[in-house]
């Protein structure tokens, strides 16, 4: 039974209907497209410096021997093995490889702290760990003392040799695994075919911007569930992922939204899965990879959409264009907008255009618009976005450039997929209707609850999250406020616990108000004070990097021995200023302008009064961001207290 590509909208969701009910677990999901599509491209990635393609066939036989190899360790169906490492192509290896031994994947952001990995381990009685490195490989074993659970650890890269007999290297593991088959060779079928669909599959803790870490845990009915949800609402919308996808990973596999998308929707359609070498080279990475879907976080577009602008706007000429064009791009979209305020954006926009608009888009389409698509290596038609709110002034220009931008909602607890935009009815920095599979309700405040397919029915091993986070008929509280239009699309307000309640009784969304600032591209961080007070104040972080840029043109001089550089998100970047710089006239004038402008937006109650500029970004090596970008308010207002406490003194 295989997937065909079909042009009837109607056959598409048949046949995802038919692949719900007769896949219920990963391993059949995974050999369900090993063979259909087994000589189709399966994984591009570098090594040795020279990019290397494998088909699904191979990838399968890669599987299978750590599968084996894990069998041979004596790891049973439900025994929780980890992944810590960065994003690579070895990590969705080792991914199915559990899942084919009956293992349940435990998922660990190698940025966390060794607190919240000795947490993971022992509240998972993890047996087994995947390790990206040597250097992960040996933070883990520092921390067998307090976690007696861990039997031994398999580094994924073969330069890790190991060094005792608790750290072995992947090829290691293979070999073990290939000696087990000669001894025993229908062990390993008979585990695959043991494998239920109530069975543990994967673990993914929340990112803990509550300062607790929880585990939602999936059985493989309910992460095949989940996948059948995402692809259905997309063909609902009249798009599809298929076998001559390429799908570029950025973002990591620890992440939820990133794991169901890029990962196993793309694994079930038989798209090619791309890993490129990390945020510096992403431009070199898209131009040899050619993607045609990639899964991001709107500060990811917010830093390419700033990119484009600085390499347009460097000439006068080059900066009039580039205005022009988005305009053109933004008439596009309010010309094809529907009385519902959607628009279709899985047609051609120049098959829609009439007369003088048409003749100025396909002008700035062939002067503007195509060069921004080949810089991103010509392919792409989706940017799937998620993980925050989508401001409409980030969202209109990529769509105004011809990208099908689906805005997503989902959570930990709740896979992704929850609401993704419909490409035939997408509507500007809102989401979608709920997806097929859920139900849902709404409370009095416009939290959003919700059960059904691929939504977790309780935390693991969490009795008092459980209490607290689902209801007695069985709904979950995303902890979400959220509106819904007419015609059942909605957005996200905000986090019910970020809202600020005001001594004046009003409630702010502090999201609104820190996208507006963070509109500008020398803002780099933003976070909104205000609850329990009488006017809101903002702590704000400039992009340093770009700050001196412009200090330098100008020739004005400041106390560079204070600079303090830092890997974030795989680039080195300036994470601290001395408080010369940070008190510069000309930082503070520009910091200012941008405060007025988003004033401007704003109703007078959530309009900010006062603001600090800090001299160094909100840092996760302090604490203050999770491994997924997302700022710990709770951390960072007792970190900035005394900074607060000033903007409040009358």
């Amino acid at each position: 039974m295989a997937i065909n590509i079909v042009p009837d909208t109607d056959m598409r969701l048949q046949w995802l209907d038919l692949w719900h009910d007769h896949i219920d677990t990963v391993p059949r999901m995974f050999n369900h497209t090993v063979k259909y599509f087994g000589d189709r491209p399966a994984n591009k990635y570098m090594e040795n410096e020279e990019w290397k393609e494998i088909d699904y066939n191979t990838w399968a036989e890669i599987s299978r021997e750590i599968a084996e190899g894990l069998l041979s360790l004596g790891v049973e169906i439900g025994d929780n093995i980890v992944i810590i490492s960065p994003t690579c192509v070895e990590w969705g290896w080792a991914d199915i490889g559990i899942e084919l031994a009956g293992g349940c994947t435990t998922t660990i952001f190698p940025t966390l702290s060794n607190e919240d990995i000795k947490f993971i381990l022992n509240h998972s009685a993890v047996k087994y760990v995947f390790a990206g490195n040597k250097e992960l490989a040996d933070k883990v074993k520092s921390l067998a003392a307090d976690t007696p659970t861990v039997q031994g650890i398999i580094c994924l890269k073969n330069d890790c040799d190991g060094n005792d007999a608790t750290i072995i290297n992947l090829n290691k593991l293979k070999e073990m695994g290939l000696e087990l088959r000669k001894k025993d060779p229908g062990l390993y079928q008979t585990r695959v075919d043991s494998i239920k669909s109530s069975d543990a599959a994967t673990t993914i803790y929340t990112s803990g911007t509550t300062g607790k870490l929880k585990a939602a845990r999936y059985s493989h009915g309910e992460l095949t569930g989940g996948i059948w949800r995402c692809l259905r609402n997309q063909a609902m919308g009249n798009a599809e992922f298929n076998t001559l996808d390429m799908a570029f990973s950025v973002m990591p596999l620890a992440h939820v939204m990133e794991r169901t998308y890029f990962f196993f929707c793309m694994i079930t359609v038989g798209a090619c899965l791309g890993y490129g070498r990390g945020p510096a080279f992403l431009l070199q990475d898209m131009q040899a990879l050619k993607p045609t879907a990639m899964v991001v976080v709107p500060r990811m577009l917010d830093r390419v959409l700033k990119g484009l602008t600085q390499v347009f706007t460097a000439t006068p000429e080059g900066a009039k264009l580039w205005k022009w064009a988005l305009e053109v791009g933004d008439r596009m979209i309010d010309a094809r907008m529907s009385p519902e305020n959607t628009f279709d954006a899985s047609i051609d926009p120049l098959e829609e255009l009439t007369g003088e608009l048409k003749e100025e888009y396909a002008k700035a389409k062939a002067m503007v618009f195509d060069k921004v698509h080949a810089a991103l290596g010509g392919r792409f038609r989706c940017l799937a976005s998620g993980g925050a709110a989508l401001l409409p002034e980030l969202h209109r220009p990529f769509l105004g450039m011809g990208f099908y931008v689906p805005n997503g909602y989902g959570l930990t607890e709740t896979l992704c997929g929850v609401g993704v935009g419909r490409a035939n009815a997408l509507k500007v920095s809102w989401n979608a209707p709920i997806a097929p599979g859920l139900e849902w309700r709404q409370e009095e405040d416009g939290e959003l609850l919700l059960k059904g397919v691929g939504i977790i029915k309780e935390y693991y091993n969490d009795p008092e999250a459980n209490a607290e986070s689902f209801t007695e008929d069985g709904f979950f509280r995303t902890g979400d406020i959220v509106e819904f239009d007419e015609n059942g699309i909605f957005h996200v307000v905000d986090r019910k616990k970020a809202i600020l309640v005001m001594d004046t009784g009003k409630n702010v969304a502090p999201a609104k108000v820190e996208a507006l600032i963070m509109k500008e591209i020398r803002i780099d961080q933003v976070l909104i004070v205000g609850d329990g007070k009488k006017y809101l104040t903002a702590l704000i972080c400039p992009n340093w990097d770009e700050m001196m840029a412009m200090l330098d043109r100008q020739g004005i001089e400041y106390d560079k021995s204070k600079l303090r550089y830092e890997l974030v998100n795989g680039m080195n970047v300036c994470v601290e200023v001395g408080e010369d710089l940070a008190a510069n006239p000309l930082v503070h004038e520009m910091v200012a302008r941008v405060v007025e402008n988003a004033n401007a937006e704003l109703a007078d109650f959530e309009k900010i009064k006062k603001f600090t500029i800090l001299p160094r970004k909100f840092l996760q090596s302090r604490d203050e961001m999770t491994a997924t970008s997302k700022t710990k308010s709770r951390v960072i207002l007792k970190n900035f207290a005394d900074e607060i406490d000033k903007m409040y003194l009358e």
